[in-house]
């Protein structure tokens, strides 16, 4: 029986191991989002896109999320009743609201970047390359597929 980590280090598509990469972590952290949290694995996203974002509206994150409004809508309802945001009218368009974290949504978040640090820390931790080396790499990789798609379609 082939195991799954023979086919990784065999593969010769990078897609692969980046998928791979995606999976595990989903599964990592999405543990952490059920486990301790009062979030929804599909709401982290949005959670950690306004920590660093404070102020944005529902269209930004939507936009950002790749989401449409009203799913961020439905998942604003419950983090406001959660007690983990705020909402105010946008004095510049009364249509809109700004949304922020209340203390209780930052420590959430804060939460799982420290999650994040930890799956980093030990996924990087045999590595021959820094992890901040790494992320250039990764985001050189990253930027240089966004042109290419934008090149292509």
């Amino acid at each position: 029986m082939i195991k799954y980590e023979d086919i990784m280090k065999n593969s010769p598509f990078l897609v692969n191991h980046l998928i791979s990469l995606s999976k595990t972590h989903d599964f990592y952290i999405n543990k952490h989002i059920k486990n301790e949290t009062e979030i929804l694995p599909s709401q982290y996203y949005m959670l950690m896109f306004l920590y660093y974002e404070m102020g944005s509206t529902q269209s930004d994150i939507a936009k950002a999320c790749l989401m449409d409004r009203s799913g961020v809508s439905r998942a604003f309802k419950d983090f406001e009743e959660k007690g983990l945001i705020t909402r105010e009218v946008d004095a510049e368009n009364k249509r809109a609201y700004k949304i922020a974290l209340t203390k209780k949504g930052i420590e959430t978040a804060e939460f799982l970047i420290t999650k994040e640090t930890q799956w980093d820390n030990m996924i990087c931790e045999e590595l021959n390359i820094s992890h901040e080396d790494l992320l250039k790499l990764l985001s050189k990789i990253s930027l240089k597929s966004l042109g290419f798609n934008r090149k292509q379609f």
